[in-house]
């Protein structure tokens, strides 16, 4: 295995689905390895402990739900079996602490939101304003109107 570890982070989204497909490609070309990572952002709602538990727990659930299927889609495309993480907090802050932690980690690979009124999404808005000088690893921007033909021409 060579010392490649995309790291992509899994929300569900479109964009995230261009990531992963972006990523596998550059795993299997360089005989690398993928890290998924979910977070889980802090519960602001005044609940009862109870509530808020079960709340926790029903975020939980759909984040490692949604890091299994993005892991069954690593291993078809690719053969690898991912690295999986679930981290609660907030999601800059916890990326930064999984990077951090994971000292493997080669590059971020994010999908950038090609619609202009929405902009490129949350976590690559923080990361060109004001946390660049944060990451102390490479992050990858790919639009995420690239096709899975286009994504695996220019992998």
């Amino acid at each position: 295995m060579s010392n490649r570890n995309f790291l992509v982070i899994v929300d569900g989204t479109k964009e995230m689905d261009v990531a992963l497909q972006y990523a596998c490609v550059r795993a299997k070309k360089t005989n690398g390895h993928l890290i998924l990572a979910s977070f889980i952002k802090p519960i602001d709602v005044l609940t009862t402990k109870s509530v808020g538990d079960i709340m926790k727990n029903e975020a939980r659930e759909e984040a490692e739900a949604n890091l299994h299927k993005a892991s069954a889609y690593v291993k078809e495309e690719t053969g690898i079996a991912a690295t999986l993480h679930v981290r609660e907090g907030e999601i800059l802050e916890e990326l930064l602490k999984l990077i951090e932690d994971e000292k493997n980690i080669s590059v971020l690979i994010l999908a950038a939101n090609i619609d202009e009124k929405k902009g490129p999404g949350p976590i690559i808005s923080s990361i060109l304003t004001k946390n660049y000088a944060r990451f102390n690893i490479p992050v990858m921007i790919v639009p995420s109107n690239f096709s899975k033909d286009h994504i695996k021409e220019i992998g």
